[in-house]
């Protein structure tokens, strides 16, 4: 090859080579490169400053160095596995990790891999963006969320001690009435049948029972929901609803219907929790149609990450101006106006929202969206 055709080539390999080096040393994000065996070929600059060691500290080292347990020790089975089996975890997909800097601080990291074949050679690149100040912004966003949560629970605790304060004040005169009552007759009389006082005690005791209702409302949402989450089978979980309301549907002229997809998905979830929420919402919408006939439908959708399930009535629907959601908001005479507050408050604690649609020409529409 003649003399002048070689420099020139050399020459381009030179300039190949400046433009690349130009390109790495610029990138925002760490590129480190390595061979089957884990040792590291490239560091860039800004794998210098998110790792805190100078490339030729890692050059020919393994890249376990820069990770935490149990990454750096999974690490070259994970390589070994690959190559034998094919399997990909982490090639070709974005994946969030954690690193461990030369201080030993261990941060967590968005990394995507790829692979290059040159000749007979293996190469493996991670792009590595150091995400701590994001998570650390999200941190403080669900900090700030927090008290602000906690903020319009006092608000609303404050506006429950009030209620309590009105709504106590009648059942108590109510039971004091009748408690006078049975003591007036027994002055009269202390030889009298029992059948004489049995209406005032039966009302004495309706009246308890009101009360006892009132209280565990009132606590229950008073207090913080703190959830113990396990995987919950939809299927069997939404089967139990249906069979436990069935009966109690059927009596008023109402048939309840469950959809499921197929295969039905699986939830992690506070069963006990979930369950209180489909039983107000399932008992408010058979008592929305009473007396029927009417149906009441348990839908369950899969929407990509979330999952949607829905009850949905045929009754007359809801007013217009009815805020639901809204702390002692009811259409029951005898309804506390906390149930669907309650439902809000636990659907919230999950993650996910609750929501109503007032369906056409009439019934109610109440949606639950749950990450899965």
């Amino acid at each position: 090859m003649p003399t002048e055709k070689l420099e020139s080539e050399l020459h381009d390999l030179r300039l190949d080579l400046v433009r690349w080096q130009a390109v790495l040393d610029s990138a925002q994000d760490a590129i480190i490169s390595i061979l089957p065996d884990g040792k590291i070929t490239l560091f860039n600059r800004s794998a210098e400053r998110i790792f805190g060691y100078p490339a030729e500290e890692t050059l020919g080292h393994d890249v376990s160095m820069l990770m935490p347990a149990p990454y750096s020790v999974e690490h070259a089975d994970y390589v070994r596995r690959y190559e034998s089996t094919g399997e990909r975890r982490a090639i070709g997909r974005v994946r969030f990790v954690e690193a461990r800097r030369k201080s030993g601080e261990v941060f967590p990291i968005e990394l995507s891999v790829s692979e290059a074949r040159v000749g007979g050679d293996v190469l493996y690149t991670g792009i590595i963006r150091d995400v701590s100040e994001r998570h650390r912004a999200e941190a403080r966003l669900r900090e700030l969320q927090k008290q602000a949560q906690q903020r319009e629970r006092l608000a609303d605790i404050g506006a429950i001690t009030a209620k309590i304060v009105h709504d106590l004040g009648n059942p108590i005169g109510a039971i004091s009435m009748h408690a006078q009552r049975i003591v007036r007759a027994l002055k009269r009389d202390e030889n009298q049948p029992l059948h004489g006082v049995r209406d005032p005690v039966d009302r004495i005791l309706a009246v308890i029972r009101r009360l006892d209702d009132l209280v565990k409302e009132f606590l229950s949402f008073a207090r913080e929901q703190r959830l113990q989450r396990r995987e919950v089978r939809l299927e069997r979980f939404l089967t139990e609803v249906r069979s436990f309301w069935e009966p109690i549907a059927l009596s008023k002229q109402v048939q309840l219907v469950l959809q499921l997809p197929d295969p039905p998905p699986v939830l992690n979830a506070d069963e006990e929790k979930l369950r209180r929420v489909l039983d107000n919402l399932v008992r408010n919408a058979i008592e929305a149609i009473d007396p029927g006939p009417g149906a009441v439908h348990l839908r369950v959708q899969v929407e990509g990450e979330r999952i949607r399930l829905t009850v949905e009535d045929n009754g007359p629907g809801l007013p217009e101006s009815l805020e639901v959601f809204r702390l002692f908001e009811t259409t029951k005479p005898e309804g506390t106006g906390l149930g669907l507050a309650i439902a809000k408050q636990i659907v919230a604690a999950h993650g996910g929202n609750i929501q109503i649609e007032r369906a056409q020409p009439h019934g109610a529409i109440f949606h639950i969206d749950l990450p899965k």
